[in-house]
């Protein structure tokens, strides 16, 4: 009666650890880029929390006035290509240009969870290159 939906690559390597998903704040000022963020990361096998994440996602580079003065986490932006600086001079450690297909959008969403989200319980936050 019900079938099961094949779950995403990144999705499934955290299950299969027996790991909880990575918590991702998530940081944006218009509806459209956030909701299309949101869904990227659901799909991913991510969760949206306000507090306690592991990682910090910014999808527009003029959301950074809106930014938390204090992080103990990773700040990962995902930007227009012309703003890429912008998000780097306003304190993410790396900056992502957003492509315009959804699919590549979700691919790009799955890399950078699994660069930056830590890969085991009480380990700090890796530093990656950014693309």
């Amino acid at each position: 009666m019900f079938q099961r939906l094949p779950l995403p690559r990144a999705a499934q390597s955290f299950y299969r650890r027996g790991m909880k998903s990575p918590a991702v704040l998530l940081v944006g000022r218009t509806r459209a880029e956030s909701t299309l963020a949101s869904a990227a990361l659901y799909c991913a096998g991510a969760r949206i929390v306000t507090s306690k994440p592991d990682l910090a996602l910014l999808v527009e580079a003029k959301a950074t006035s809106q930014l938390p003065k204090r992080l103990d986490v990773p700040l990962v932006a995902i930007v227009r290509p012309g703003e890429k600086r912008k998000a780097l001079m306003a304190g993410a450690d790396a900056a992502y240009t957003r492509p315009t297909e959804w699919k590549a959008y979700s691919r790009l969403v799955e890399r950078v969870l699994a660069e930056w989200a830590p890969t085991r319980k009480g380990a700090r936050p890796r530093r990656a290159r950014s693309s």
